[in-house]
């Protein structure tokens, strides 16, 4: 609530009442809101529809409640922003209240209006609508410019090196699934997008989990190709040839718990990229990176309450920065599995095939990082101080060398010159 100032003392109750209708208000706004935002492929759309839909049926159905509400909140932002104006006794707390109350009046416009379509459409066919558009946007959807992604990735050039291997097992002109193991917090990410792109023109569309689609980076993500990871959307994106990147671990990866072995993959028994592969005959790409956890020492775990997830508390210094190493396997053929992605047997098999083999390009990528000299960053960064002062000696050496023989020349020009003149003279 707003305190209110010794001069409107007398009107207290009728600003509390104010206030209170007000939160009221948006609060209910907030929950509408949030249903809006749910990306559609998420479980908890569909019961918050249905929510919604109730509530708003019931409030539409009862006469005079929209046509009151909205009355009095344009009545009390007029009157509110009359008496800041003329009152030379009103406060900014008068302002604020009257900004509030004009928001509320607009935002609760807006989804009077919107819940009378879901009202006529119904939420089976809202749902439907939602899909289709979601389903638009992935088919739509153009990647950047090589320079854009080039320029984005500036921050990471002075911190991060890359250093990929078995770029040349990737076919040409034949989409992929990428299967790989995620490192801690995910930095790795943007890298592995940014070098195949750069190096083999292949942009992958990330699969991502449903909270991100829900929260402001959604829309970030959703512009650099990244897509709600259900089926359905797989689905989509196969039957067009798109080059598709998948990390089984998930969330487990990413907020790996402190007592996890670095890299370990956390898979369990999931099937689901398996069978979208075998579904759609999809030849598989183990995909390994090594690098980013072993620049972090956690030092605590938050649990989330969130199936056994936590958050780990890391720190890291300037000489833990290093090198960023990225694998990449030969292709795990499908198509011989003719299509029969409901096998049991046939999805076991592809998957631990592919963790065997991403589970070998973490071990090479380890050992590749062990005898690396130049492994981490301050040796990267001494290594180029060395060539360039190397370089500048021998840039001097020879500019040395060069005056040398000028001058040389130059020496013997005279003796000539001195030795006709006196055979002249004499």
């Amino acid at each position: 609530m707003i305190s209110l100032s010794p001069s409107v003392t007398s009107s207290s109750t009728s600003y509390y009442i104010i206030d209170a209708l007000l939160f009221g208000i948006n609060l209910f706004n907030v929950f509408v809101l949030f249903t809006y935002l749910q990306p559609v492929e998420s479980p908890l759309k569909t019961p918050l529809v249905n929510l919604k839909y109730r509530i708003v049926s019931k409030v539409h159905s009862t006469p005079l409640v929209v046509s009151t509400t909205l009355s009095a909140l344009l009545c009390i932002t007029t009157t509110l922003f009359i008496k800041y104006i003329y009152d030379v006794n009103s406060s900014n707390e008068m302002l604020i209240r009257a900004i509030i109350s004009g928001y509320t009046f607009i935002v609760t416009c807006i989804f009077v209006k919107l819940s009378n379509i879901m009202i006529t459409l119904s939420v089976d066919r809202v749902l439907n609508v939602e899909k289709e558009v979601s389903r638009r946007d992935i088919l739509s959807f153009k990647p950047p410019r090589k320079k854009v992604m080039k320029a984005l990735m500036a921050p990471y050039k002075p911190f991060f090196a890359v250093e990929t291997t078995g770029l040349e097992r990737i076919p040409d002109n034949t989409p992929h699934f990428y299967v790989s193991n995620h490192s801690l917090y995910g930095i790795e990410i943007p890298v592995v997008l940014n070098e195949l792109y750069q190096k083999k023109g292949i942009f992958l569309r990330g699969l991502a989990d449903h909270f991100h689609f829900a929260t402001p980076n959604g829309p970030i993500l959703k512009r650099f190709g990244a897509v709600d990871g259900t089926r359905d959307n797989v689905d989509v994106l196969m039957e067009v040839g798109q080059d598709i990147l998948e990390y089984p671990g998930g969330g487990h990866e990413v907020l790996k718990h402190g007592s996890v072995p670095r890299y370990e993959l956390m898979w369990k028994q999931r099937l689901g990229f398996a069978r979208l592969a075998i579904k759609h005959g999809y030849p598989i790409i183990p995909t390994a990176c090594v690098g980013t956890e072993d620049m972090f020492n956690t030092i605590g775990n938050i649990p989330t309450g969130f199936k056994g997830m936590v958050v780990p508390i890391s720190v890291t210094t300037p000489c833990r920065i290093q090198k960023i190493y990225m694998w990449f396997g030969n292709p795990i053929p499908t198509t011989q599995y003719n299509r029969e992605y409901t096998n049991d047997e046939y999805a076991k098999e592809v998957r631990d095939l592919t963790q065997a083999a991403v589970e070998q390009g973490v071990s090479e990528l380890q050992a590749k990082q062990l005898v690396d000299p130049e492994r981490y960053m301050v040796d990267q960064y001494a290594a180029k101080i060395r060539n360039c002062f190397s370089t500048s000696q021998s840039v001097s050496s020879s500019s040395s060398t060069n005056n040398s023989k000028e001058e040389e020349k130059a020496a013997h020009k005279v003796r000539n010159d001195v030795a006709e003149t006196r055979q002249k003279q004499a």
